[in-house]
């Protein structure tokens, strides 16, 4: 018996290195792609000696499950139904598609045949996740499952690539597919932000995946959530109340090292407060109060008012553009470019949105960021892009999810989405190109 261990340690120790080429394109890993999010190194494939075999496909059926985590949301729970349906069209059989959530009156699940899609309860998800302590994905065959997981929706995408454009194609003969027990592949995949204007101009789908990271309820009566912004260190949110037909606000700081609430401002003249920015030039929050063209400036350290000027057109939202003394209002002109004293520089039209309502915006020094929540019978959030210089329309970001996106804001190239959603609820959004 000791020999046999041996030498099969041995044989392991001799598998074989291979490139998991990105984006499934060959074997080439010098390969670039402007759209990618990542740059994956070498990836290194494990391939024991095949005493056991795991088959996925055999005689023109298979009994594997997708799994997803019950909880799944945004790129997770898209991207599963996606590869769900890949499955079916690529091998020509029919698979099921399951969360990971366990009845009592289901059967134990560890030897159930499953592909397990990111990060779930199963166990070997949970020992691959812990075996990732690098910036990429592994790929893993264990008895009874095949488990795919990455660091980041990127990563995570790399390694579907390398799983349909390689891993299979290289296991398939005569219509079966089979797997060593015990394959593993493991690659490295740099994180960088996608480049928005070159996934746009080649037709990628864009999507947004995000993570809540602040949940507020209100106080006092305050308890819809509108407007946003951020002074780099602090977000700002704006609370609403009604009282007949009056609506008031009040302006709440928030820690963003701690996503505590450190101080909740007085009742404010602030209307339905749609949208806010913060102007670091003047140290100054503008508020838009969305009500014959008024904005109301607020000083960021007491959340007292200090004026409340009235703008030459109507406007819903609003967003300082990174390294100008300039504001990007959502206006009757369409998107509006204004100085710091409000007087119009330039505009461009805004394009329309059938089943969206419009909200907030943020901007940065290359794009308008504009949210819209979705109506009766839409299912997602969808974020349209702006060319910020020319005012072009770029396209959309879909974002998985029926919560009401209010507005956005940006530190750096981080960048977090505002919702109304039970109160007011902060999260970081991270743009990816959709696996397809």
């Amino acid at each position: 018996m000791k020999k046999l261990i041996a030498a099969f340690l041995i044989l392991t120790a001799l598998a074989l290195l291979v490139a998991c080429a990105q984006n499934g394109a060959g074997d080439d890993t010098t390969a670039e792609d402007t759209t990618a999010a990542s740059t994956t190194t070498e990836a290194v494939e494990t391939d024991p000696p095949e005493e056991k075999k795991l088959i996925l496909v055999e005689d023109g059926k298979t009994d594997f499950r997708v799994i997803r985590a019950e909880e799944a949301t945004g790129y997770a729970l898209e991207t599963a139904t996606i590869v769900y349906r890949k499955l079916g069209t690529t091998l020509g059989v029919d698979f099921k598609f399951a969360s990971d959530f366990r009845s009592p009156l289901e059967p134990d699940p560890t030897t159930a045949h499953e592909i397990l899609l990111f990060s779930t309860e199963r166990a070997e998800s949970v020992a691959a996740l812990a075996d990732l302590n690098f910036e990429g994905y592994i790929i893993r065959v264990t008895e009874h499952k095949i488990v795919i997981v990455g660091s980041s929706p990127a990563a995570c995408n790399e390694a579907l690539y390398c799983f349909f454009d390689k891993i299979i194609p290289e296991h398939t003969e005569n219509g079966t597919v089979v797997f060593p027990v015990g394959l593993e592949v493991k690659a490295e995949c740099e994180s960088a932000p996608i480049d928005l204007r070159a996934a746009i101009a080649e037709g990628k789908s864009i999507g947004g995946d995000f993570e809540i990271l602040f949940k507020y309820t209100g106080s006092g009566g305050f308890s819809t959530a509108q407007g946003v912004a951020t002074d780099g260190t602090h977000a700002y949110v704006v609370m609403k109340r009604k009282n007949g037909n009056k609506e008031t606000g009040r302006i709440v700081k928030i820690d963003m090292a701690t996503w505590q609430v450190v101080m909740e401002g007085e009742e404010l003249p602030l209307d339905h407060g749609n949208d806010m920015t913060y102007d670091p030039t003047t140290n100054r929050l503008i508020v838009v109060n969305m009500l014959n063209g008024i904005v109301s400036i607020v000083d960021p350290e007491t959340l007292a008012l200090v004026e409340q000027p009235a703008l030459s057109f109507g406007t819903w939202g609003a967003g300082y553009i990174d390294g100008t003394e300039q504001y990007a209002f959502l206006a009757d002109y369409g998107l509006t470019i204004t100085d710091t004293a409000f007087n119009v520089i330039r505009s461009a039209p805004l394009a329309g949105a059938e089943g969206y309502t419009g909200q907030g915006m943020d901007a940065d020094a290359q794009f308008a960021y504009v949210p819209l929540s979705p109506n009766a019978g839409k299912s997602t959030n969808i974020i349209q892009i702006y060319d910020i210089v020319t005012g072009e329309y770029l396209g959309i970001i879909t974002v998985g999810t029926t919560m009401e996106s209010e507005s956005m804001f940006h530190v750096g190239n981080e960048y977090y989405i505002h919702f109304n959603s039970g109160g007011s609820k902060i999260a970081k959004i991270e743009f990816y190109v959709k696996f397809e």
